[in-house]
């Protein structure tokens, strides 16, 4: 079986996709990677923890401002709760 030159080979899922992309919520294509401060609330070991994140890097419409929360994102999340609870093995590389 050989590769159908006219199809463009897929991307990997891991892929990153360009900026701008299509807003899921308004539809435009305003969507751009944000550097912003967010006040994360996280349930961990049974409580609620508060916690600012003075740079998080996230996907936010320009339009009409919400935010795409992916899984780079979550990983920044995740980095920051340990930092502020001082957890060792919850950071993701």
């Amino acid at each position: 079986m050989h590769p159908d030159p006219l199809k463009s080979p897929k991307k990997p899922v891991n892929a990153e996709r360009p900026f701008p992309r299509r807003c899921g919520q308004c539809g435009q294509e305003k969507v751009f990677l944000t550097t912003i401060r967010y006040e994360a609330e996280v349930r961990h070991d049974g409580r609620m923890h508060t916690f600012a994140i003075p740079d998080l890097q996230i996907p936010v419409c320009q339009d009409c401002g919400a935010k795409v929360f992916t899984e780079k994102v979550d990983d920044q999340i995740t980095a920051a709760l340990a930092g502020s609870l001082r957890l060792r093995g919850l950071h993701t590389p």
